[in-house]
Formats: C-alpha cells, structure tokens, sequence
C-alpha cells in the first residue's frame, strides 16, 4: 500500500550518530514553542521514543492479537507514552484505527503538537538514524534534521559519556579506532541522504557550536518555522560528557592517531557495512533494550 502523500506533513525527524549533537538541536527546536516533543529533564531534554527501532521492529504485525496486546501494554508503560501526557484512551482509539506502526506514531505525535499547540513535532533516536530512507519512503511529507560531527570532538565526547571512566591502553585505542569508523561511515551515509532528498537539511555539529546564530538561521529557514532564530534556545541542560572534567575534552596525540586511523577507514569501507553491523549486533543481542526506556513504570517486555 502507498503512503499518503501527506503523511508526516507535521514530522520532523532528528537523526544522527550517538554524541553528535542531536540532543542538542532537538531542545533548541522544541525550545522554539513551534515543535513539540517528549521531554523531561530526566531524560535530559527531548526524549528517544526508539519507536521504529525497537517498539516497531519487536512487536509486529499489529494484525496478531497477542503481539497487539503486547505491543500495547508495553509502549504504554514507556517513558515515551508517559511523558506525552496523553490518556492511556488515545492510544487505543488511535489502535483501532491505525494500519501500521506508523500511523499509530504519526496519530500520536499529532495529539501530542495539539497538546503542546505547536504546529510540528519532532523525534530524535539515535538509533533510528540507519532508518532515514525507510522513514522517508513512509512519511513523505516529513521534514530531516541529519547531524553530524567532526570525529575528534565526538570522540572525546564519547568517551567520558554518561560519567563513565575511558578504558586505558589498548582498550581505549580500540573505542577510538570503531567510535571514529562509525562515526565516518554514519556521516557519508547522511551526506548521500540529505544530498538525494530535499527535505533533508543538514547541520554540522561543529559548525553550529562555532556560530549558533547562523546555524539557528539556517534550520529556521529550513523547516519553515513562524519563529525567529533566536527562539531557538534549550530549555535543558546542556547534554555534555565534560561537566566533571573539561581537560576530557582533549585527546592525546596518540589518540587523535587513532581518530585519523578510523576516519580513513570509514572513508573506503562500503556503507554498506553499516547495515551489516547492524544485523550482526541484532542477531548477538536482540532489541537490546536500554533501562530508561520503562524507567517510570519499571515494566520489562
């Protein structure tokens, strides 16, 4: 069956690697008052639904009555249903109706922007990001906002996320080498989306961070949104790995050799390998569900 073509008229979609920025420019948007999301401050600002990653890929067919029923008491447990403020009602009116897991996600975030009086909405999962062409076929009306992010400062973000303490040695050496590898492969395959479809806008991480005003400018203008560009400030904290130590933002030259290391690997191996990756991480480790997702109600699938 062919999508609407009206479909995601209200979507935009956040995509990028993990620690490019994304958190970033979804809270200046949704900050903005004209795109709402799901966000708590918990959660440190707009929320991963991880809907079509995971919600999506597990549960289906929505056909089957029991996957029905366990799709259901599962997402409306997450902390993604709980923070859009919607009745427990909704979702099964929207269930009823809905022929796919998008239309039920599309269904959602309308009420959502309706709640919030904001014209747009938008979703930000990181993991998402392998999906922007699956997305794009099914929303043909949404709008993209494809980060990206110099490996070096992604790197070193990487690395003291969350608090966590880097490995040292040769461990450390092997994050880096990957971290930069994923991080190159993910920036040519956005490159080539947002260069094959217009609705596609690309923002450069360390670009914006050098001058937000323009960057602020030029999403803006690329989203159409009735605000001006100084509207665009989080209402969050900045989501930083370099709170608790600001000498982590500086890598050792033997690390940058490192970062130098990937990025050039990232630059010959196929694209495809990314998809590869991906299927052998999900045959290892299944849905690999985080523990924020039930973080709220503490249900487990």
């Amino acid at each position: 069956m062919a999508a609407d073509p009206a479909s995601g008229k209200r979507a935009v979609f956040v995509l990028g690697l993990q620690r490019s920025g994304t958190t970033w420019v979804a809270n200046m948007l949704h900050g903005s008052g004209s795109v709402a999301a799901v966000a708590a401050e918990d959660h440190r600002g707009v929320h991963e639904s991880l809907f079509f990653s995971h919600f999506a890929r597990v549960f289906t067919p929505l056909s089957d009555r029991d996957t029905c029923a366990a799709f259901r008491a599962a997402f409306v447990s997450s902390d993604y249903w709980l923070l859009g403020g919607l009745p427990d009602e909704t979702l099964d009116d929207i269930m009823s109706s809905a022929k796919d897991h998008a239309a039920v996600f599309e269904a959602m975030m309308d009420a959502v922007a309706d709640r919030q009086q904001a014209p747009l909405w938008l979703e930000k999962s990181p993991h998402h990001t392998l999906l922007a062409r699956a997305l794009a076929q099914r929303f043909p009306a949404a709008r993209f906002v494809c980060v990206i992010r110099d490996s070096r400062t992604l790197i070193a973000s990487r690395l003291s996320a969350y608090g966590r303490s880097p490995r040292k040695g040769p461990g450390r050496l092997v994050d880096i080498v990957r971290g930069a590898l994923a991080n190159a492969l993910h920036t040519r395959y956005l490159r080539r989306f947002a260069a094959d479809d217009p609705r596609a806008h690309l923002v450069q991480y360390d670009a914006l961070a050098a001058d937000p005003d323009g960057g602020r400018a030029a999403l803006v203008r690329a989203l159409d949104l009735p605000v001006s560009p100084d509207a665009l400030v989080s209402r969050f904290a900045a989501n930083t790995s370099h709170d608790r130590d600001p000498s982590t933002r500086r890598l050792s030259r033997t690390d940058r050799a490192a970062v130098a290391l990937g990025d050039a690997l990232g630059r010959i191996l196929p694209i495809a390998l990314l998809g590869g990756i991906e299927r052998k991480r999900r045959q290892a480790r299944g849905a690999d569900w985080p523990d924020w997702v039930w973080k709220r109600s503490g249900f487990r699938p």
